[in-house]
């Protein structure tokens, strides 16, 4: 959610933050508890996972995780 665009490297770097328990994939927990450590809305946090997690699976895969900061 930085807003910008990275190399494969830097989303990869972010996407393992994010993996709290490092299973490979970003639950809406382990998101919402990174992002509110930054005074996020848990709303906008909710909306941004559910556009990240494009088979709505409850999971994000670095896969959905890369396209939509590549988009």
């Amino acid at each position: 959610m930085s807003g910008t665009k990275g190399s494969s490297d830097d989303l990869r770097s972010e996407f393992d933050r994010l993996d709290g328990d490092k299973d490979g994939h970003i639950t809406l927990e382990e998101f919402r508890a990174y992002y509110s450590k930054a005074n996020k809305d848990d709303t906008a946090i909710s909306k941004a996972f559910a556009a990240i997690d494009s088979d709505k699976d409850g999971l994000v895969t670095f896969e959905e995780f890369q396209r939509a900061y590549k988009d």
